[in-house]
């Protein structure tokens, strides 16, 4: 078992903790519907709700088996930091292809934001 699944920061950590990981989860939660957004803006008709389904299925797949707290294969952080920057930067761009710019703006400000958070408030 690896350090990170060792002690749950949710339980153990602060109020300051507890606030940057539910945003976290609803920073994630934004990840999922920017790349079905961005899908259907961009491929527009049945195909773009056949691409937005295969893209947030395999988005959701990603991240429940190398990102999420109890994921099935244990990457190294800098591994996990540099597969969180390609995620968020691609939806970021996709939604900024796609006319949304300051929601792909947006998403990856706050990520960006919420990491620096969570790497401060979790040094236990």
């Amino acid at each position: 078992m690896s350090d990170r699944r060792a002690r749950d920061p949710f339980l153990d950590g602060g109020p300051a903790l507890r606030i940057a990981l539910g945003l976290r989860f609803l920073i994630e939660l934004a990840l999922l519907a920017g790349a079905g957004t961005a899908a259907v803006r961009l491929l527009p008709g049945g195909a773009g709700w056949a691409v937005t389904v295969v893209a947030v299925a395999v988005l959701a797949a990603v991240w429940g088996l190398l990102l999420s707290p109890k994921a099935r294969v244990d990457i190294r952080p800098a591994g996990r930091l540099c597969l969180e920057a390609l995620l968020f930067g691609a939806v970021g761009a996709a939604l900024w292809v796609s006319g949304l710019g300051v929601a792909g703006i947006a998403l990856l400000a706050l990520w960006a934001l919420d990491r620096i958070a969570l790497a401060v408030l979790d040094r236990g």
